[in-house]
């Protein structure tokens, strides 16, 4: 039996999040996606992970940069200062609209963030995060 991949999708755009979950649906039973609205809710949702049950830790985060709250920049330098042996294996990618050289830049500045992926998400990208993940 195949072992779900544990999703965590950190947006604020619902309609981002309907064509995440539709892509990940599509991709079968392979992954099970849970969202949150910003970067303070993820670390939330981390930390409470952490306090109850670590076998629930997400497989992969995809992180949009732009949110009220907390944006995606402020959750990575909180991201970072969590357990490493809780977090290595949890594949980051920067999902954005933006095609700004200088997000790109500070993506690639953490090494936890595995891509840059540019808006629209699409099947290839998750087929991309799938094989990552496997």
């Amino acid at each position: 039996m195949i072992t779900q991949k544990k999703v965590l999708v950190v947006d604020d755009d619902p309609v981002f999040k309907l064509i995440a979950r539709k892509l990940f649906e599509k991709s079968g039973d392979l992954f099970s996606v849970s969202f949150a609205e910003n970067g303070r809710e993820a670390m939330d949702v981390l930390e409470h992970i952490i306090a109850e049950d670590v076998e629930k830790m997400p497989d992969v985060i995809l992180l949009d940069i732009e949110m009220p709250i907390m944006n995606g920049w402020d959750f990575m330098e909180r991201f970072i200062t969590l357990p490493p042996d809780l977090t290595k294996k949890i594949n980051v990618y920067t999902v954005s609209s933006s095609i700004a050289q200088e997000d790109k830049n500070r993506a690639a500045s953490y090494p936890q963030i595995k891509a840059y992926i540019t808006k629209p998400l699409t099947v290839e990208a998750i087929q991309t995060i799938a094989e990552a993940a496997a």
